[in-house]
């Protein structure tokens, strides 16, 4: 009897290590898979210059309509690996750098919605050269809103991916989980003359790691561990999943500045939500993702009154709601795909496509 007790002991253990392996390399080998896996599906990265300023994008293979992916703050084109290879056996899909994150330019003077929108709508018709369907997670889908508001010749349709509609506008935005984890990091880290290193200085400030008491304590101190061993490299963590990794993989390649444009408001220059959904004629899918409130601060890009206001705006706007946290395209990759191409083969039909 102690024999069968200790033999499924040994079962049991050895599952639990087994299991946890497995966990740990889903964890560090998630983006290195996924982006392999984009470049076999045909993803090229290239540069192009619009308006004076460095853009790099990836392209697809030319399988469908257009699709432009833009990115959310403070991560990178390759964000969407995940979801890549699936979309590009329906569309001709580009995903693009936003400037002031990855191997686009980093210019201040950018970092504006209705100034990164113009750009990417010159970007629609000098480098795809036919009306597109955009994409945008986050502050990328405030681009996308603006775009498909203000340069409905380029815009085919478009897909707002949780974005943080009327909640990241000054003052409401001061209590918004962006605004207190990193806009304030970001204003921080520029106004202290001797701080350089936007990673661990981002990492040191999380609220993230003191929400989780001295587990994330210790979380925290490894992160800063691994960063300064392996400085320049991309910060994986084993033991978180991968849409939380990918809050710190892209840190290296990001312009704290961008997250200065929502600290300070300058990111909503002549740019009002509320008259930009009201103007977006194009077909819109609305996408809204989990959301909670900590200590008065919202934990998510909308609560659910955002939410029923934006889709009362739109003229012609589909909702789904997403159980998933904001990163939804990484965290259940599968379904997003699903909610693509169902809106585009509902609406390809309905609007004329430039030739």
């Amino acid at each position: 009897m102690l024999r069968r007790t200790a033999g499924a002991a040994g079962v049991l253990a050895a599952a639990a290590a087994t299991t946890a392996g497995i966990w740990t390399a889903r964890n560090l080998l998630h983006q290195p898979v996924a982006r392999m896996r984009s470049e076999r599906a045909g993803f090229v990265s290239r540069t192009t210059m619009v308006n004076g300023h460095w853009l790099r994008f990836l392209e697809g293979p030319a399988a469908g309509p257009p699709l432009l992916l833009l990115h959310g703050q403070s991560t990178d084109l390759w964000s969407w690996a995940p979801v890549l290879p699936a979309l590009s056996r329906d569309f001709h899909v580009f995903a693009i750098d936003v400037p002031g994150h990855g191997g686009s330019a980093w210019d201040p003077e950018l970092y504006n919605g209705p100034v990164l929108g113009e750009l990417f709508a010159d970007f629609i018709a000098g480098v795809i050269g036919e009306q597109t369907i955009v994409v945008g997670h986050s502050s990328g889908g405030l681009i996308a809103a603006w775009m498909g508001a203000a340069r409905p010749d380029e815009v085919l349709a478009v897909v707002l991916e949780d974005p943080p509609l009327f909640s990241s506008v000054l003052p409401r935005a001061e209590t918004t989980w962006n605004h207190v984890e990193l806009a304030q990091a970001c204003h921080d880290f520029l106004t202290e003359g001797d701080a350089q290193d936007v990673t661990a200085f981002l990492l040191e400030r999380s609220l993230l790691f003191g929400m989780l008491g001295p587990v994330g304590e210790r979380m925290r101190s490894d992160a800063l561990r691994r960063h300064q061993a392996h400085p320049g490299r991309p910060l994986v963590l084993p033991y978180v999943p991968p849409a939380m990794n990918e809050i710190y993989r892209a840190l290296e390649h990001y312009d704290p500045a961008f997250g200065l444009a929502f600290f300070d408001g300058s990111f909503h220059d002549l740019f009002d939500h509320a008259e930009t959904l009201s103007a977006l004629a194009r077909p819109v899918l609305l996408i809204h993702c989990n959301w909670n409130t900590h200590e008065g601060v919202l934990l998510g890009a909308m609560d659910d009154a955002d939410a029923a206001r934006a889709a009362q705006l739109l003229p012609d706007v589909r909702t789904y709601r997403a159980r998933s946290g904001h990163g939804f395209h990484l965290e259940r990759p599968g379904t997003f795909v699903r909610q693509v191409r169902a809106f585009a083969q509902d609406i390809v039909d309905e609007v004329d496509v430039l030739e």
